[in-house]
């Protein structure tokens, strides 16, 4: 028989914490919603049980909201709005479910997850057909390397470019700048109390050095927003100037070598390879370079003209092979060819012992 949650340390709720989300995820790959729902409530009571042992208080009932799947408040804005404003406050990309804890924290509903996995794709078909109709769309982040969209990664239009280029340093920066603008927002009135800013505070904090040496209250799960702040700017001053330096090369790369849809949602990387490969030949393994449309367009003609110039050079060597000789004679002389009309029969032959193979004429 399971232990109540409530009779648990803050150290095995967490433990618990932690099998409850592999069960759901179990749950929901193996289609069983019924079981999911039900482990996913068990989670919630355990997570308040958690904020009552660590924060000492059981959070307030109005604070609480529903789980998404079950019919959560989705607020009065689109989804992309809501996705749009929590980006604004984040200033960096982000992975969805960054953004769907930043909303929840600070702004009243939640956002569908099932809805942010198919909202960059109708972002990227609304501008190709209809380029620059809004105000703002919400692009991929592009990678230094390759110049295409980054995994998971969601930006705005308006930002500049090298605001959206991600490169090697990019995901740290980009996280201590996300901890930074939290912090500080959280700072502001008493936004600090609610129990889904402390969790995501708290969750910053453990990730960067020194976040929790002081907390505010000296209890375990408590962050104090200016302590994080502070200690997130003095990791980014250490990487920013290189991070900045990379992503200032990328996107002038990208500038001369993208068009307008690509400078907001990436290159097509099977196309680049293509293309690459058939005007100059890039090595087997290495990444190709990213080429304009119209140079792919007149790589590909002079890929199909050579191809035919070939296949016709093939045509004119191809010759009727030639007729079987006859066996070569004695002494290692090849035997003269014969017609087959000749009027003058050819002349019998003789055997060892001297007589006739035929009657002789």
């Amino acid at each position: 028989m399971p232990t109540s949650p409530d009779a648990l340390t803050p150290d095995a709720l967490e433990e618990r914490i932690a099998e409850l989300r592999a069960a759901v995820r179990r749950a929901m790959a193996a289609g069983d919603r019924v079981r999911a729902r039900a482990l996913r409530a068990e989670l919630r009571g355990a997570e308040r049980a958690w904020d009552e042992a660590v924060l000492g208080d059981g959070g307030d009932p109005a604070d609480e909201r529903p789980w998404a799947g079950g019919g959560a408040e989705r607020g009065l804005l689109p989804v992309r709005d809501q996705v749009h404003q929590a980006l604004t406050l984040l200033g960096v990309p982000a992975a969805p479910k960054l953004i769907g804890s930043v909303y929840a924290a600070f702004f009243p509903g939640e956002i569908p997850g099932a809805r942010l996995t198919s909202l960059r794709r109708d972002e990227e078909r609304s501008f190709r057909t209809a380029p620059y109709a809004r105000p703002y769309y919400l692009c991929a982040g592009l990678t230094a390397d390759l110049l295409a969209a980054a995994r998971g990664l969601v930006t705005v239009s308006t930002w500049p470019l090298e605001q959206r280029i991600v490169g090697p340093l990019s995901p740290r920066t980009d996280f201590l700048t996300a901890a930074m603008r939290v912090a500080e927002h959280a700072g502001r009135g008493d936004a600090a109390s609610s129990p889904q800013v402390r969790r995501l505070l708290w969750r910053f904090a453990t990730n960067i050095p020194g976040a929790t040496d002081a907390p505010a209250t000296g209890v375990v799960g408590v962050v104090d927003p200016a302590v994080l702040a502070e200690a997130a700017r003095a990791e980014l001053d250490i990487h920013q100037a290189a991070d900045r330096d990379q992503r200032r090369q990328a996107a002038e790369r990208a500038r001369a070598q993208l068009d307008e849809a690509e400078l907001l949602f990436g290159t097509r990387l099977r196309a680049m390879r293509t293309a690459a490969s058939a005007a100059g030949g890039v090595p087997s393994g290495a990444p190709a370079p990213a080429v304009p449309r119209r140079r792919r367009a007149a790589a590909t003609a002079s890929r199909k003209s050579t191809a035919s110039r070939k296949s016709t050079a093939a045509a004119s060597r191809t010759k009727t092979p030639r007729r079987r000789s006859s066996a070569p004679a004695t002494g290692g002389e090849a035997a003269p060819r014969t017609s087959r009309r000749t009027s003058d029969p050819a002349p019998p032959r003789r055997r060892p012992d001297g007589a006739s193979n035929g009657d002789d004429r």
